[in-house]
């Protein structure tokens, strides 16, 4: 059976799960470069800087360099926050004389218990020791990095097997479908794997940011590919042999 032969419903229903990943993926690319970009429309190149201090940096750090940069007054600020983590992130007079005073100055007007900002956070405050240091622990917390790589294996896993499945059942050349399954399969297990190797070594964010593109462009591929297949009257080169003879 090939997805080129069903009925006419079928391909119906096909086509917009089809349609609706490659929506998922175009949001997911721009998500992406929101995230790690100084931009907050638009599609955007995600800076590696950005990616490495969201998987290698604490959360304090990484949130001041990537979503919460605006609102620091200045880099510096950013590297004395640093350097008081890499020092053990002590209660001590550093702290109280240094990184509250930033905190204060930088944070606290929606990081605090009573803040009345249109987007306060007070389940996340930065009023003493207690409430900053459970935010200095390098890169995700295990249990953190544990929650989000089941949830994106899980989720991605489901429709990327009913995309391969499409694509296995289409009518191109077994090379076309092996490679961009095979792709998919592997980038996803890469992409996931490299969070937790690029806690330790930042440099893993190349991989993160490879295995995620060739992620998206196989899913890409295979969506696109299949939809056509579905509809349209494809070249004999890119068919199998048995289906040019049907052609």
């Amino acid at each position: 059976m090939r997805i080129a032969t069903l009925n006419f419903s079928a391909k119906l229903g096909l086509s917009g799960f089809l349609i609706t990943v490659l929506l998922g993926a175009l949001s997911a690319v721009t998500l992406i470069g929101l995230l790690y970009s100084q931009h907050d429309r638009g599609f955007n190149i995600p800076a590696m800087d950005r990616i490495q201090s969201h998987y290698s940096d604490s959360p304090l750090i990484s949130a001041m360099k990537g979503p919460m940069y605006q609102y620091v007054t200045e880099d510096g600020d950013i590297d004395v926050i640093a350097k008081w983590i890499a020092a053990g992130a002590k209660n001590d007079a550093f702290f109280k004389d240094e990184v509250m005073y930033i905190l204060g100055e930088d944070c606290q007007k929606c990081h605090s218990r009573r803040s009345q900002m249109s987007n306060a956070m007070p389940s996340m405050p930065f009023s003493s020791y207690e409430d900053v240091v459970q935010y200095t622990e390098g890169g995700y917390s295990w249990t953190q990095m544990a929650r989000t790589a089941h949830i994106h294996l899980f989720g991605i896993a489901v429709f990327l097997v009913l995309v391969s499945l499409i694509m296995a059942y289409s009518s191109y050349r077994p090379w076309i479908k092996t490679l961009l399954i095979t792709a998919g399969w592997i980038a996803l297990w890469l992409d996931i794997g490299s969070w937790w190797l690029a806690k330790f070594y930042s440099s893993f964010a190349f991989v993160i940011s490879l295995a995620g593109s060739v992620e998206i462009v196989a899913v890409c591929a295979m969506s696109g590919l299949c939809l056509l297949n579905l509809w349209v009257r494809l070249p004999a080169v890119l068919l199998e042999p048995v289906e040019q003879q049907a052609a």
